[in-house]
């Protein structure tokens, strides 16, 4: 084998060793044993501290029997560790106008001091279809497992654990919490865990703004950590919530924990203790007890004013630096590839129209790659209709791992003879650096996935100009830099978001092999291959169903009577349903006053003759041009929910049971046409909403209560569904009435 072949056969290992590390580390620690010591996390430990609370894979939504019971165990569990556990009582609602009556539970160490407080926070609610044995058993297993390591410590700021209530129904019990002077008083950080899923590694996507000072501390407590600023970046710009936004709203600051694998199970009855990963629990138990060690030892109210970047090296360790560097690192990094090409092409070893090809590459790569991965994963879900995680995801994220890395080498290899190693090197410098500008620019806590390749490539650069830096040892240099990035990105892109990224993944791949197609340019065969192979693994993923017992499709049945017009709906069909109620061919929409509106099939049902909602005007004033008008709404089944829409063209407060709804955030999505409006309460079989109004027309109101589970009328139907690979999910399946009126 000549030097050539040997450098590439080193760099093709140094690639296959990086990503089996990632494979390997992304499964997360091994479980440790009930016998475990005192001050360690087990994760067997925690699961059977859930079970214990849990007492069985039943849903427990706000308000239900199982809810209490729920409630009742864990108060009990958190005493039994020798915990003053306080019950804060309270009615909250959020800016979207959800509300409910509220349990949270306070636990803290009896006689313990006053001060700067670090919470462990979680969630004992679930949604109404699933156990929620992650989301968030997977919290409450790590507190009350955290909380019995700690007990016989004694740290410099004392741990308090909060459970909420009512996140499922819209982050209530975080918003009753901070509403309550008494209860947030002292609170200077908190840790929270949420779940979406029941595996995988347990992330710290999210911390509180301006993190600065809160970066090196979290740096050097986690043991294996999952974290970087893209996350916190990226969550920061989705509409997406969990208990910790309210905690930041309130200037609490902090970091939240999560994972994303198995996002099928998710809000369905497959969340279920059975279900949920140890490693997963492990990992996640690991890094809220190292969190609550360090955060109880460090000075709570040192502040910044900036945030930092950073990155975890393969789960080894942090790299971090305040995010006000980048921009100089960034620039470093540009002018060191700038020299090193200028001194090359003085030395008439490449030129600029040479350097103009390298770019042309690069951008050939990340685009066709990009295109051939819409192409070939449009073929690969050609069965897979609605589904966004597949039930066999793995010929899919195979083909895009080969088709990034063959289009990549393919590209350099038609453009080697008017580039040359040298020009596809600089070129791909060049535009590695100018990335990192540009995602200085739109994304700055991900600007170190090119910045830290481009300061890589730019020694490198400088090396080559100077010392006549080998080919193999380029390569591998820059091949390192970003496939350590790259890799554990790419792999969890699809947990994250599902079906739609793949092309995404093939581009990230794509990306990565630019710093190594200098050195792989000559084996255009095997590029092709590679292309080819993943067209394969289309195919092959065409020919496996979209569903399964593991992976089902989320399908809930509503039975709905709209002022005495019964039918069932759905929001899509399978042959089975079809056969059990006749189904309109297409679907109408239920929900018009929504913005995207809520289209579902619709089949006539019979009238169960269940106790219809009630809606009735109590009071209506004016004062001035201001109309106040008092609606109750009432459910004679004491259905689990009770909401109203109404369309308020000019609306100028909303109280719920005399409780004014809290101003929205930057981040609150309005999903309501133009004056129209929602309030929901959970857990309650009545509501009193006061609405003030300088609209004088009369209001248009829609009155709906909700109980959880079809009527026994609907059991064909829900054996058609459960026969489909089909599963409830959310909501679940629900029993509707609704009544509309003008008021």
């Amino acid at each position: 084998m000549d030097g050539s072949k040997r450098g590439t056969a080193a760099v093709a290992l140094l690639l296959a060793i990086i990503l089996a590390t990632v494979i390997y580390r992304g499964g997360g620690p091994a479980p440790k044993p009930a016998n475990a010591p005192a001050g360690e996390f087990s994760a067997v430990r925690a699961a059977a501290a859930l079970r214990g609370v849990f007492g069985s894979n039943v849903p427990h939504p706000v308000g239900s029997a199982a809810h209490g019971a729920v409630r009742e165990r864990l108060a009990a569990a958190l005493r039994a560790l020798g915990y003053d556990v306080i019950y804060q009582h309270t009615f909250a609602c959020n800016a979207s106008g959800s509300c409910a009556p509220l349990i949270n539970l306070i636990a803290r160490a009896p006689g313990q001091p006053t001060g700067d407080t670090v919470v462990v926070a979680s969630h004992y609610d679930s949604v109404p279809a699933g156990p929620g044995a992650s989301d968030d058993g997977l919290g409450v297993a790590t507190t009350l497992e955290v909380a019995r390591a700690l007990r016989a410590e004694r740290l410099k700021n004392p741990v308090t654990f909060l459970i909420t209530d009512g996140e499922e129904s819209g982050l209530l019990g975080a918003e009753g919490f901070v509403a309550d002077a008494d209860a947030s008083r002292n609170v200077a950080a908190v840790i929270n865990t949420e779940a979406r899923g029941t595996s995988g590694r347990s992330f710290m996507f999210e911390t509180s703004r301006n993190n600065r000072r809160l970066i090196p501390i979290v740096a050097h407590a986690l043991p294996r950590p999952a974290t970087s600023s893209l996350y916190f970046n990226i969550y920061e710009l989705l509409p997406n919530d969990t208990d910790m936004t309210v905690f930041k709203r309130a200037g609490i600051s902090g970091v939240n924990f999560a994972n994303i694998g198995t996002v099928q199970h998710y809000h369905t009855p497959l969340d279920s203790l059975d279900h949920l990963s140890l490693p997963l629990l492990q990992d996640d138990g690991e890094h809220v007890l190292a969190m609550a060690r360090a955060l109880g030892a460090a000075e709570l109210r040192e502040t910044s004013d900036q945030n930092a970047a950073w990155f975890d090296v393969l789960s080894f360790f942090i790299v971090w630096w305040p995010q006000g560097w980048t921009v100089w690192l960034t620039l470093l990094a540009l002018a060191m590839i700038l020299v090193g090409a200028a001194l090359r092409i003085r030395e008439d070893e490449t030129t600029a129209r040479a350097i103009t090809f390298g770019v042309v590459a690069w951008l050939g790569a990340l685009l066709g790659a990009f295109i051939l991965g819409i192409a070939v994963s449009w073929l690969a879900g050609l069965r897979a209709g609605g589904a966004t995680w597949m039930a066999h995801p793995l010929p899919s994220l195979a083909a895009m791992w080969l088709l990034g890395g063959g289009v990549a080498v393919t590209v350099a290899s038609l453009l080697l003879r008017r580039a040359g190693v040298d020009g596809l090197f600089f070129g791909g410098a060049i535009c590695w650096s100018a990335l990192a500008v540009v995602l200085l620019a739109m994304l700055p806590g991900g600007a170190y996935l090119a910045l830290v390749p481009a300061l890589v490539l730019g020694i490198c650069a400088l090396l080559r100009a100077i010392v006549d830096l080998d080919d193999a040892i380029l390569a591998a240099a820059g091949s390192l830099a970003a496939s350590v990035l790259l890799f554990p990105v790419a792999s969890s892109f699809y947990d994250a978001l599902g079906r739609p990224v793949l092309p995404a993944v093939a581009a990230l791949i794509a990306l990565a092999a630019t710093t190594l197609t200098a050195l792989f340019a000559p084996l255009r065969r095997n590029a092709y291959a590679a292309i080819a192979a993943a067209v394969v693994l289309a195919v092959i993923a065409l020919m496996m169903p979209p569903y399964s017992a593991a992976s089902p499709r989320r399908l809930s049945i509503r039975y709905v009577n709209d002022d005495g017009k019964p039918t069932w709906q759905a929001a899509a069909l399978t042959p089975a349903l079809r056969d059990a109620a006749t189904f309109a061919a297409a679907p109408v929409d239920v929900a018009p006053w929504l913005k995207n509106g809520s289209r579902l099939y619709t089949a006539p049902a019979p009238d169960l003759a269940l106790p219809p909602v009630t809606v009735q005007l109590a009071r209506d004033t004016r004062a001035g041009n201001v109309r106040t008008l008092v609606v109750r709404v009432r459910s004679a089944r004491a259905a689990a929910r009770v909401t109203l829409f109404f369309h308020a063209a000019d609306l100028v407060s909303l109280r719920v049971n005399g409780r004014p709804l809290p101003e929205p955030t930057a981040r609150h999505q309005n999903p309501f046409l133009p004056g129209w409006h929602r309030v929901s309460v959970f857990g309650a079989s009545e509501a009193e909403i006061e609405i003030s109004t300088h609209d004088a027309a009369p209001l248009e109101v829609v009155a709906a209560d909700t109980t959880f589970g079809l009527p026994p009328a609907g059991a064909a139907l829900a054996r058609a569904r459960d026969g489909s690979l089909a599963v409830w999910s959310d909501d679940g399946d629900v029993a509707v009435t609704i009544r509309r009126a003008r008021m």
